[in-house]
């Protein structure tokens, strides 16, 4: 019995050896199963509603090699939309102008100088335009092609021997079409800069010697909603 007993307690002795292995086996920390993946790539999100403001210079041009210029500035609003790389828009502006033109004339008759004069301003310019855009991550290339609107004032005098004998004055809102380029950069948070180059074709309604009129701006936006991210 005595070696029996010897081998029970034995067996008894290799059990519990082998339980507390397994028990702090168990309780020893673990490293990861597999390795985590590394975080996204954050990118720049185009999409959304924007707001802005911009500054910039207009002239016009004639055949003749003459022009008119001046200062512009105004605000936009518009919206994009994201897909991939491509960012797809649209966007409405509006702003006013110092641009002018002028135009004199002077006869000279028997006993009598007949002088005529003649002034205009475009008082404002207004685009609604698609937009179709590429980006590069912070930063956006872009065209756009849509709808322009122009409004001018003009006064017209006649004068003999420097005595006015007759004025006229006329306001006239024209229509025509814009073709534009520009590109964008995002700042900080939702802020972004643009500058921007549009032509304008009035056609015969321009109120100006020749149907085009160019534009040279710089703006800042604000998109409304979150930072940017994938979309």
């Amino acid at each position: 019995m005595g070696k029996y007993r010897l081998i029970t307690l034995g067996l008894a002795a290799v059990m519990f050896a082998s339980t507390s292995a397994v028990s702090e086996a168990a309780d020893a920390p673990r490293g990861p199963a597999y390795r985590p993946p590394p975080p996204p790539i954050p990118f720049y999100n185009w999409t959304g509603f924007y707001a802005g403001a911009h500054l910039g210079v207009g002239w016009s041009d004639d055949d003749g090699g003459g022009n008119s210029s001046g200062f512009l500035g105004g605000g936009q609003v518009g919206f994009n939309y994201q897909i991939n790389q491509w960012v797809l828009g649209v966007e409405a502006d509006i702003a006013g102008t110092t641009i002018k033109d002028s135009a004199s004339a002077t006869v000279v008759g028997p006993g009598a100088v007949l002088t005529g004069r003649a002034d205009a301003s475009l008082d404002w310019v207004s685009t609604l335009a698609p937009r179709l855009g590429y980006a590069f991550d912070r930063w956006l290339v872009y065209g756009k092609f849509g709808g322009a609107w122009a409004h001018a004032s003009a006064t017209a005098s006649a004068a003999i021997n420097g005595v006015v004998v007759g004025s006229a004055s006329v306001d006239q809102t024209v229509s025509g079409w814009v073709l534009g380029v520009g590109t964008e950069y995002a700042l900080r948070d939702n802020w972004t800069a643009k500058i921007e180059y549009n032509m304008m074709d009035f056609g015969s309604d321009s109120p100006f010697a020749d149907n085009k009129f160019h534009v040279f701006k710089a703006g800042l936006n604000y998109r409304f909603g979150g930072p940017g991210g994938l979309f």
